[in-house]
């Protein structure tokens, strides 16, 4: 990389990072707004549920408008209304609004991902899996200071500071990120403006008629099952088996996104070197080792906190190095064919309409049977991932 690309990977980097400031400020404070306004798990993952189905649609709508009216602009849009979503949900106190407000900031959030994808598309084209590796990390470090910092906030201030102190960060993001990020490097502007991408229309059929791309998002969806149980009921998860403090709790919690940076950095640098092996089988073997990492925890995990660390560091690793493989690199590999945002944004979209029934079923879950219900759900739903990217490898595989 030179200055100027290095300057843009980083600030965009930062950007995408710092939208969990005003994300996962929910996820920390679920124990504390169950004890204080008496929520069953059920009634916090509808909550949480409303954000995945407006998270989905936005993904589905932001992945062609950042097409159409430019990456940067949609960001910073994107950027301020969850600032303001966040603050809105610090004073609310009936659930009817926590649903609407956190609704529109699953919207707001959904503005980020098919807009640095675009952006990286546009700055970076070869090592994809390496580029895409480290940069799809850029959310677990956000999870990564987010939990953490949040954890501290809620544990000391409460938890409505948790969602009326990080807009300020968040808007303080966004006016580095509108200062210091040009979308396309200047000498492709031009080309870029004359030829542009196909219609909306024709993008959208064109993903739908490819049967890779199909199979691969649904295969994400069953992915993005886990992963959102992850980022939403880790630290309840922590607090209730473990007993541990909250602010504690989310330091250990950070323990998961940091499994998933050192496995995405590896994975995909390991995916441009591999390329008999291919990304599809890397990924089918990921997730398989993903169910094996969730079947040791469902049975071991309880008997030490050391041991217990040490799977959520796996299951972190094993967990985010497919879904960025998966989420990152094959949006940009498709830049030329369909457009990396519209990519981007249909996978993501997919996800999020699988995690938008997953957040409250996992809720009654845990209601009805406990946490040992909610990992066999995780399990069989990466085993049913892995199915699926087993079948594109193999198909792959037989095309060679």
């Amino acid at each position: 990389m030179n200055s100027v690309e290095r300057r843009i990977f980083i600030l965009t980097y930062m950007a995408y990072a710092s939208y969990y400031l005003t994300r996962l400020n929910y996820s920390v404070a679920i124990p504390s707004i169950s004890g204080d306004l008496q929520y069953s798990k059920f009634t916090l993952g509808l909550i949480g549920g409303a954000f995945s189905i407006t998270y989905a649609i936005g993904q589905f709508v932001n992945g062609q408008l950042v097409e159409s009216f430019g990456a940067k602009r949609i960001a910073l849009l994107g950027l301020i209304l969850s600032a303001i979503m966040s603050l809105s949900f610090g004073y609310a106190d009936l659930l009817i609004l926590f649903i609407v407000i956190w609704s529109i900031n699953g919207y707001a959030q959904s503005t980020g991902w098919p807009s640095v994808i675009k952006i990286i598309s546009n700055w970076f084209k070869s090592s994809l899996g390496t580029i895409g590796g480290i940069f799809g990390s850029c959310f677990l470090v956000g999870n990564m200071v987010a939990w953490p910092l949040l954890g501290y906030i809620t544990a000391n201030y409460g938890w409505r500071v948790a969602f009326t102190a990080p807009p300020l960060l968040l808007v303080l993001m966004a006016t580095i990120f509108y200062l210091g990020v040009n979308e396309n490097p200047k000498e492709t502007e031009h080309v870029i403006i004359k030829t542009g991408v196909p219609n909306v229309k024709s993008r959208f059929k064109q993903i739908l008629l490819s049967k890779g791309l199909l199979i691969t998002s649904l295969a994400y969806m069953l992915l993005q099952f886990v992963r959102s149980g992850f980022t939403l009921w880790a630290p309840s998860y922590l607090f209730e088996t473990w007993s541990l403090s909250l602010d504690i709790t989310s330091y250990v919690a950070a323990i998961i996104p940091l499994g998933g940076i050192i496995g995405s950095t590896i994975f995909g640098w390991l995916s441009d070197r591999a390329k008999k092996l291919g990304r599809q089988t890397i990924t089918f073997l990921l997730i398989l080792s993903l169910s094996l990492t969730l079947l040791a925890f469902q049975y071991t995990a309880s008997y030490s906190l050391q041991l217990g660390i040490t799977l959520l560091f796996l299951s972190g690793l094993t967990l985010y190095a497919p879904h960025i493989l998966i989420a990152t690199v094959i949006p940009i590999e498709h830049r030329e064919s369909h457009g990396a945002a519209s990519v981007a944004g249909f996978i993501d979209g997919m996800g999020y309409v699988g995690s938008t029934f997953a957040d409250p079923f996992i809720g009654w879950i845990v209601d009805v049977q406990g946490w040992n219900g909610a990992i066999t759900f995780w399990l069989i739903s990466s085993l049913a991932s892995a199915f699926l990217m087993g079948l594109l490898s193999w198909n792959a595989r037989k095309k060679r």
